[in-house]
This record gives C-alpha cells, structure tokens and sequence, in this order.
C-alpha cells in the first residue's frame, strides 16, 4: 500500500480504532471509536478494491461506504455466529480491522501508481467542504442513534408477561430445570405445581421482582415404564384456580408446548 495514503490510513485508523473500542473502559470513548470502525471504514476498503482507479465523487464514495459497511456488519454477524466466541466486543475487533487490510491491500494492487506532485508527494484530492459537511452530518446522526439505541425508554403502556419454561438438567437425567422468568412492571406472586405422573407433585410459591427468574431443580423418580409425564403448572396469586402457563415433558423424551 505503499503510496495509497488513504489506504494505509484506513488501516491504520482500523487497528486504532479496534483497540479503543476494545480495551478503553469509558462508553463514549468506546463508542466513538467504534462508529468508524463499523460504519465506515470496512466499506471505504471494500468500494476502494472494488473501483480501483476509477475516481468516484466525495458523496458518492461516501453513500457506498456506509451501505457496504452495513452489509459487512450484517455477513460478519452470520459469520461469527458460526465460532464458539460468538459475537463478542473482541471478536468484531479483530475481524473488521482485518477486512479492511484485506480489502486494502486488494485495493492498492487493483490501483495505478499514484502520480507525484513536485514536491515528491502523491497528489491526493481535495474534498469539498459541501461533502465533508455532509459527512459530519451523518457522523452526528449515526452516533446519536448509537446512544439512543443504549438508553431505556419508558414503556408504560407496555404489558409484561411472566415465562415458564423446562428443560433437562446436564449432569442428571433423573431432574429437570424448571423456570419461571419475570417481564412484568411490578413485584408478582405465583404458584408453580409440578406433577411428577399421577401419584406426586410438589407446589411452589413463587413472587418475583421485574427481571427476575426463578430456577427450580426438581428430581423425577423412575418409573417402571422408563417414562415419567412431567407437568409444569403456574397460577397466578391473586387467581389460585386459573392457569396461566403450562409446560408438559415425557422424560427422557423430547418436551411438548401445548
């Protein structure tokens, strides 16, 4: 890349910015550095390799970068999805400064050699003030949106619910994990029942602030069939008779939703 001064400087500005917002512990710091790094410069790289030498207008190259950055961040996701680490803060930080070598390393083989002014110095082109407005424009926006997107809003014409839900424990095959996770506004009661076949159940009084989930670990004893009908039953406090969630399971078979 060696006389492409825009290249190595989205290189550079790529490593810069990955470990900013890897390692810096303050969240506007951390995000400033991660808006051009997400947003930008993974399509400034890509546009750059796919164009080559071709001139494109400051707004133009602008509008492509953004999209194709986009569309970048939507395949890395499906891409790191794959991998054990998942999408992790760290995991974007190493592959996106990695597109954008790659990408700019394709870009300077596809490009001519950068013609020099008299002073020895590639000749890069001047933006216009009109872009370069519009750029900071759409700075501003993007990182306002960013910091909306980490702030709660009121919802209070929101309804909650309440999960229950079941599944088989790792360790045992004789237990099952039963569940019961708050979405409500306000500290409620239930009565969760579990039935263990015909002959045993065992009752729970559970209450729960919003957020809260509540995990119960329950033994099913065997049976001579091989097969135990497991049923997860929860009741509302102030409405002891009405059910409100069911979860049935035939261990060790796979469980049911009705």
């Amino acid at each position: 890349m060696r006389g492409h001064r825009d290249l190595h400087l989205a290189c550079l500005g790529a490593v810069v910015c990955a470990l900013v917002a890897a390692l810096v512990p303050w969240e506007i710091v951390r995000l400033a550095a991660g808006l051009p790094l997400a947003l930008l410069l993974p399509g400034y790289a890509v546009v750059a390799a796919a164009f080559g030498s071709r001139e494109l207008a400051p707004p133009k190259r602008l509008m492509l970068s953004v999209a194709v950055s986009l569309m970048v961040l939507a395949l890395g996701a499906f891409v790191l999805n794959i991998f054990p680490f998942g999408l992790e803060t760290a995991s974007w930080a190493v592959l996106l400064p990695l597109i954008v070598i790659a990408a700019c390393r394709g870009a300077a083989l596809r490009r001519e050699r950068p013609q020099r002014s008299r002073a020895g110095r590639p000749a890069l082109p001047r933006p216009a003030t009109g872009s370069l407005v519009l750029f900071a424009l759409a700075a501003l926006i993007a990182l306002g949106a960013l910091a909306l997107s980490e702030k709660p809003l009121p919802a209070e014409n929101a309804k909650g619910f309440t999960a229950l839900w079941m599944l088989p424990t790792d360790k045992r095959e004789d237990a099952v994990a039963i569940g019961v996770d708050s979405n409500q506004h306000e500290l409620r009661s239930y009565r969760l029942r579990v039935s263990l076949g015909k002959d045993q159940s065992k009752t729970y009084r559970v209450s729960l602030d919003p957020g809260e989930e509540r995990v119960y670990e329950v033994d099913v004893p065997p049976k001579p069939s091989g097969r135990t009908h497991v049923v997860a039953s929860l009741y509302k406090a102030g409405a002891p008779e009405r059910l409100y969630r069911r979860v049935t399971s035939w261990l060790p078979r796979q469980m049911t939703f009705p």
